[in-house]
Order: structure tokens, then sequence, then C-alpha cells
């Protein structure tokens, strides 16, 4: 018999609780009361996610909030990534240290993992995708999708995706960003960094070659982790999880940066 995860279907919600509510699917899972989740959603208003460690000059976060874009700290690594015309993921699970894990201790390696759910999704939609290749270091780049490694989707050479992971006592939560009709040129600007002349990331809607409406998008996520897990999903509102994981609730990711 398969198991059962628990898929939700995609909402809106300000980037504050964005954070939070993937900070508490993880606990929630860790403390055993809900098994591993899939759940999309999207920005309301914009966002720029900023990774754990990473450093942001006050100017520039001044600059991003005038355009009436929030920023917000993630949980994870990784650098700045913009949440606008974009559609986002959450993967929770566990790593194989406990009795019920599945996936590997070794972050490349569950990256990949959790990436195969990713390419069978996009390959469902008709989209061709491919792991990235590790470039050189990243942390002297504001940008996320200026910044090349091993875990990232590429389609046609182009970043398509980028994900970000945080570990806790064997738990693990990654979630990623996935352009869908998203200006290439926007992130550069109110970073105030100079417009690259390589494509910075590759569009969905570009690469399927049109506009593919969210419930098929849905169903191709669904799909593909079932695929790649040899699970089945169960689908939950996010409204019916709210008293599951209220109790493991972590407190609201911090708002400096």
């Amino acid at each position: 018999m398969l198991k059962e995860w628990n898929f939700i279907p995609c909402s809106s919600h300000d980037g504050f609780a964005n954070m939070a509510i993937d900070e508490a699917l993880l606990e929630s899972h860790l403390s055993g009361n809900c098994p591993p989740v899939v759940r999309l959603y999207k920005f309301a208003p914009p966002a720029v996610t900023i990774g754990l460690s990473q450093k942001m000059a006050p100017d520039v976060v001044a600059s991003i909030e005038a355009e009436g874009i929030d920023v917000v700290r993630r949980p994870t690594g990784g650098r700045a990534v913009l949440h606008l015309n974009d559609l986002t993921y959450s993967f929770v699970g566990t790593d194989s240290s406990l009795a019920e894990g599945f996936l590997s201790t070794s972050v490349t390696q569950s990256y990949k993992e959790i990436c195969a759910g990713l390419l069978a999704a996009f390959r469902l939609l008709g989209v061709e995708s491919e792991l990235g290749s590790a470039g050189a270091g990243y942390r002297h780049l504001q940008d996320c999708f200026m910044a090349t490694t091993g875990c990232d989707l590429h389609h046609r050479g182009t970043k398509l995706i980028g994900s970000a992971q945080v570990r806790r006592r064997g738990g693990v939560l990654q979630h990623g960003s996935v352009p869908l009709d998203q200006d290439p040129a926007l992130m550069s600007r109110i970073l105030k960094e100079p417009t690259q002349s390589t494509a910075r990331h590759h569009n969905l809607f570009d690469a399927a070659g049109r506009v593919i409406p969210i419930e098929e998008l849905e169903q191709a996520f669904k799909r593909g982790f079932e695929e790649a897990f040899g699970v089945r999903f169960k689908e939950q509102s996010l409204s019916n999880l709210i008293d599951t994981v209220a109790a493991g609730t972590p407190p609201p990711p911090v708002r400096s940066v």
C-alpha cells in the first residue's frame, strides 16, 4: 500500500506568513503530527526573501520596500529571491537519520532526490529540465538566480528554478521559486546592480510556450512527486491544517535584515 502524504494547493499570503507556515509544517512533521508535505504558494504583496545568513545594505532594503515589495528573511540559506509572477513550492520530510526518514543525510544528494519530483513535474508540463552544474562561489552575489549550483534546475542552460534548504533534528525543509512570467531585468534594478548581459532566468511559461493554469501546475507537482517518491497525496486545504500545526508553530521569522 502506498504511503500517503499531504498536498496543499496554491494559496497566497504575505512573505512573513509564508515563511512561518513553512517552519510550522516542518516542526509539526518532526513532532509526528503530519506526514511529509508538498505545498504550493504565492506572495501577496510581492516579496524578496533573503537567505538566513545573507547581508543586505539598509539602503537596498529601503529601495526594495519603496517599490511596495516586502523584504523577508528565510529560515533557509542561499541568496535573494524575487517572488513576483512566480510560483513557490515547499517540501517537508525527514532524512534517514530518523527511523521513518527517506531522504539522504547528504544535503547535496537530498536536493537531487527532491528535485526528481520537480523534474517529473516539468516533464508532465512538456518542459525538459536538468540539474545545473556548480559554478564559482556565490556568496559575493545578492541574487539567487545569478548563482549556479549542482542543485538548481535549468532549461536549455538557463536557470528555471532556485531552491534552498534547512535541516533541523533530521527534518528537512526545502523550498524554491519557479518564475512564471517575471521581468528578467527587475531584480537587478531593485537590487541596484548592473543588468546582466546573459539571461537571468527562464520563465516557465516561455519554456512551455503557453500560459499554464494553476490547476494544471498543481496536478503536475502532485503527480511528479508521487512518481519520484512512490507515494500518493491526500489534498489538504491550509486552513484544515492550522489546528494541527498550531502547537508546533515557531515564533515568526526575523524581519530585520
